[in-house]
């Protein structure tokens, strides 16, 4: 690898470092990570009010780095159990 690959490699590990962690001040856990993707779920469980009436963020997020160091959010799939 080239020294400015590293440097790239690098930066988007930071820059999802960052974002995780500001999401786990938020209430979020980890469920998986790798150095540019990770899969986050919120740390409490519902409550029933939760389920029927108010609704924030889903569930599960996956989040991805891109080349330029920008992290991206989406919906993540169910668990299936």
């Amino acid at each position: 690898m080239t020294r400015a690959l590293d440097d790239r490699e690098e930066a988007r590990t930071r820059a999802l470092t960052e974002f995780l962690d500001a999401r786990v001040r938020e209430g979020y856990r980890i469920e998986t990570r790798t150095d540019t993707h990770a899969i986050i779920a919120p740390a409490r469980r519902r409550s029933l009010l939760h389920v029927f009436g108010r609704h924030g963020a889903p569930a599960r997020q996956v989040l991805s780095v891109d080349s330029d160091g920008v992290v991206s959010m989406r919906p993540a799939e169910p668990l299936r159990s």
